[in-house]
C-alpha cells in the first residue's frame, strides 16, 4: 500500500458541499506544492464534471478499479491532468467516475472492498483525496473506508447536513465495529466536520445557528474552523467547469479551505 495520506470527504446526503470540500482540499494541497490525485468515487461523477476530467479511453474510470481482481497500480494509470486555463493546478490529477460505476455495487467478489487500496500502490502522488458517494454502505463506500486514513464529514448547517453526517457516522461506526470484531487494524481518523456554504457575508440565518448548536450537541468537538462562507462564484465556477479560486471573489472560500487543509494534513 502506498504510504501517502488518503483524505476522504463523506456525507450520506447529497448537495451538502461534499464534492466542494474534496476538491477544495485537493487544490489547497496542490497550491502548497504537493502532487495530488483526487479520486471520484461517486457514480454521479460530480468531481469529474466540475473539473472536466476526461478518461484516457472508454472504461478508464473508477469502475476499472472496482471491476478488476488485481488493480494494483491502476490509480496511476487512470489519473488524468486537467485544463490549466480553467484554473486547475498542473500538479492535480483526477481519476474520473461514471454513472456505470454504480453497477459494481452488486459485486459479490471476495475482497472486492480492498481494490481501491490496491490501486493506490505505486501512485506518484504525495496526497490522495477520495470523494465518497452520498450513500450508506455499499461496495464503493467500503472501498473508500478501507483506503482512507483521514475522514472529513462535509456538511451545510441545515437538516440535510445534519442527516448526512449522522448517517455517515453510523456507517463509519459499523465499519470500525466490524474491523474490531475480526481483529483487524482500523486506521481511520475522523478529523472533523467541515461546514461549507455556512453563511452569507457576516449573516447567519436562525436555522444555520440552530444547526451548529445541534452539531455541537451530537458531534462534540468535531466542528472544524473556519466555517466556509457561501459565495455564488463557487456555484457559477462549478457550472462553468472552472476552479473558483482563479477569481478574486472566490478567495475567501479558497483561503478557508486552505486552513482546513493545514489542520488535517499529517
Amino acid at each position: 500500500m502506498t504510504a501517502v495520506q488518503v483524505i476522504g470527504s463523506y456525507s450520506d446526503t447529497g448537495g451538502v458541499t461534499k464534492t466542494a470540500t474534496a476538491l477544495s482540499i485537493a487544490v489547497a494541497a496542490a497550491d502548497a506544492g504537493e502532487d495530488v490525485v483526487i479520486i471520484d468515487g461517486d457514480p454521479r461523477a460530480a468531481t469529474t464534471k466540475w473539473t472536466g476530467a476526461t478518461p484516457k479511453r472508454d472504461g478508464f474510470h473508477f469502475g476499472a478499479i472496482l471491476g478488476n481482481k488485481d488493480p494494483e497500480g491502476y490509480a496511476e494509470e487512470l489519473a488524468v491532468n486537467l485544463d490549466p486555463s480553467a484554473g486547475w493546478p498542473a500538479n492535480l490529477r483526477v481519476v474520473p467516475s461514471a454513472r456505470s460505476v454504480a453497477n459494481y455495487e452488486k459485486s459479490a467478489d471476495d475482497h472486492a472492498d480492498v481494490r481501491l487500496r490496491q490501486a493506490l500502490i505505486g501512485l506518484n502522488a504525495t496526497l490522495v483525496v477520495f470523494d465518497f458517494p452520498n450513500r450508506q454502505g455499499g461496495l464503493i463506500t467500503q472501498n473508500g473506508l478501507t483506503a482512507v486514513d483521514t475522514l472529513l464529514y462535509a456538511a451545510m448547517p441545515n437538516e440535510d447536513g445534519l442527516d448526512g453526517v449522522d448517517g455517515a457516522k453510523l456507517t463509519v461506526k459499523a465499519y470500525k465495529d466490524h474491523r474490531a470484531a475480526i481483529g483487524a487494524v482500523d486506521n481511520i481518523h475522523e478529523a472533523g466536520i467541515v461546514l461549507g456554504s455556512a453563511y452569507i457575508g457576516g449573516v447567519w440565518s436562525r436555522d444555520a445557528k440552530r444547526a451548529v448548536e445541534e452539531f455541537e450537541r451530537t458531534s462534540p468537538g468535531m466542528l472544524l474552523t473556519p466555517y466556509i462562507q457561501h459565495r455564488m462564484i463557487v456555484k457559477e465556477s462549478r457550472s462553468a467547469g472552472e476552479w473558483y479560486g482563479k477569481y478574486e471573489l472566490g478567495h475567501p472560500v479558497r483561503d478557508a479551505y486552505r486552513e482546513i487543509y493545514r489542520k488535517v494534513r499529517k
